[in-house]
């Protein structure tokens, strides 16, 4: 047995349905119950829809009179049910007599609940007996997780995007070159811990060589001193030709699986994009899409240079860094710490100040796009009619709102980078403050703090870069996902699995109660039924808007129909072999 419909089989409230029954309503032999959130003048209330076998009720809670049933109309004295679109809303119409009753007013928001009500109501005025099941439940234009509506049938709930899912989904386009991937964190850790190494020589070299005794040490004679220098020295100049090296071959690695990265994502949007229906290029302009195309993809290659040299392996290094001034001395290593609150509440801060000026940007930039591409594109009819001013106009004031965009986000950064190293300082001053008394009261060594002082700088230098973490992550978060928005889009224009050959020698064109519309809640055309015989000529008339242009796009199948079905030759364009 089927499921009930949530939205047709909705429960009556009890009370409600109690006062119902004593006017002579019974709820339960309802075969289609929703309800509506507005009443015919267009007040804030719920009123509900109650279809019978042979009646039609509206009920609402007592009006002045005391009573609930607002409306009745028997079945055989129905003519045509429809829905009638307005301004905010709409209403549900039933034709009697020749005249249309408007039997119940809705808002947008039950605007999808009553097209498919009406649908139901047209064929059980007809004398039918429609079915309602859980399948009636199904809209394509509303998130099928939050039930947040969408603008468009197919587009991807921005509410349901998860962060972490956009990055694990980016590290999956790197399986093809896991490889070389793996070779190249490799050579990121080998490199942070070559890294570690030269402020362990200069403590070497300033206790045993050049300040020996304040380290408890015996003076060196001058030629083994010599000879502990020169090597320490060397050793130096060899692990920093090993880190160039490393950093080479490093940097070879990540630019080619970056850029292999990037054309990938590229071919995957475009290629995404020419399986789109026209209708997905009725929503978003030419420079848009380009915009997504040939920039947003681009940050793919950002992530890698994030992973190499950026968030990551800044990450890593301040872990190493860190563990080896704890294992240096506890002490002056909680100092260096001091900063570190006010640092992670301003990042948080400027997290949330900044992201949603990213989107702006963002947005900003696409449109100046559109506008430029619409205008080159047509600069001829631009130069017959002599608007070049106002074409002039038009991208000035975009090229203007994005320079305020952009220059309100770099104002923040502008803002925030020298506070944080103004922080980073503090910690520095206390270490050579306290760690100087030290030296002085011969509770630390001179290389000990040199070396401390050394590591220092490699703390600071990557937890000042990762300040920077906060303005790349919100153009990359913002980037990849307008591109996988794309990606996840869903074609409207779906071939089927076993497709048809056209026969040609039977091309009777015919469209059976078609309904269809561009946007949400507005159909161009609503119940459209007629046939074009083989070798037959018709005209089709109508002003500006009225659907002509629409019926030929069904027919060529640039659009699926939203109700209905177009058929030639006796088959349903939907089932035919896309030439």
């Amino acid at each position: 047995m089927s499921a009930k419909s949530k939205l047709l089989n909705q429960p009556l409230p009890s009370d409600l349905a109690r006062l119902a029954r004593s006017e002579g309503v019974a709820p339960e032999k309802a075969w289609l119950l929703t309800k509506t959130d507005l009443d015919l003048a267009g007040h804030y209330q719920e009123m509900y829809l109650v279809v019978q076998p042979q009646r039609l009720f509206v009920l609402g809670w007592p009006a002045d009179d005391g009573t609930v049933v607002r409306t009745v109309l028997r079945r055989g004295d129905i003519q045509e049910l429809r829905t009638r679109q307005g301004v905010g809303g709409g209403f549900l119409e039933a034709l009697v007599e020749g005249v249309y009753l408007e039997v119940l007013a809705y808002s947008n928001a039950k605007a999808d609940v009553f097209h498919k009500a009406a649908r139901k109501l047209q064929d059980w005025s007809q004398g039918e007996q429609p079915q309602v099941t859980a399948a009636d439940d199904l809209d394509p234009r509303t998130c099928d997780k939050c039930g947040m509506p969408l603008q468009f049938k197919g587009d991807v709930c921005r509410n349901c995007i998860r962060h972490g899912a956009v990055f694990l989904r980016v590290l999956k386009l790197m399986r093809p070159y896991a490889r070389r991937a793996a070779v190249m964190m490799a050579l990121v850790l080998i490199g942070i811990a070559l890294g570690l190494i030269p402020q362990q020589l200069i403590r070497v070299l300033v206790d045993r060589v050049l300040a020996p005794l304040q380290a408890g040490n015996p003076q060196l004679p001058t030629g083994t001193a010599t000879m502990w220098l020169l090597g320490l020295v060397g050793a130096l100049l060899l692990i920093h030709v090993l880190t160039a090296v490393i950093g080479m071959v490093g940097g070879r690695l990540a630019s080619y699986v970056g850029t292999q990265i990037t054309h990938d994502m590229r071919s995957r949007v475009f290629h995404h994009l020419t399986r789109q229906g026209v209708g997905y290029y009725d929503r978003y302009s030419v420079g848009q899409l380009m915009t997504r195309v040939n920039n947003d993809t681009g940050q793919m290659r950002g992530f890698i240079q994030q992973l190499t040299s950026g968030f990551l392996a800044q990450m890593i290094r301040v872990t190493a860094v860190g563990i080896v001034l704890f294992s240096l001395n506890w002490k002056l290593a909680l100092i260096t710490l001091l900063p570190a609150p006010l640092v992670i509440l301003s990042a948080v801060f400027f997290w949330k100040r900044i992201y949603p000026r990213y989107h702006r940007v963002w947005d900003a930039r696409s449109k100046l796009n559109g506008v430029l591409n619409t205008i080159l594109s047509g600069i001829r009819v631009v130069k017959a009619f002599g608007k070049e001013g106002r074409e002039r106009g038009r991208f000035d004031g975009s090229s203007g709102r994005m320079r305020n965009d952009r220059r309100s986000v770099e104002y923040q950064v502008a803002l925030f980078n020298p506070s944080i190293g103004l922080l980073f300082q503090l910690g520095g001053i206390l270490v050579w403050f306290i760690g100087g008394q030290w030296v002085l009261g011969h509770e630390m060594t001179l290389g000990k703090l040199m070396a401390f002082l050394g590591y220092l700088g490699m703390l600071y230098a990557p937890l000042r870069q990762l300040t920077q973490l906060t303005n790349w992550l919100t153009g990359f978060l913002t980037a990849t996902q307008r591109v996988f928005e794309i990606l996840d889009a869903h074609p409207e224009i779906v071939e089927t699995q076993t497709p048809q050959p056209l026969d040609e020698d039977a091309c009777e064109i015919r469209f059976e109660h078609v309904t269809f519309g561009y946007e949400r809640h507005e159909p161009v055309i609503r119940e459209v039924s007629f046939t074009v015989r083989p070798g037959e000529h018709i005209g089709i008339v109508g002003k500006s808007g009225s659907g002509k242009t629409t019926l030929v796009n069904l027919l060529a199948r640039f659009y699926d129909v939203d109700e209905g079905r177009v058929l030639i030759g006796g088959q349903d364009v939907r089932d035919l072999v896309a030439l």
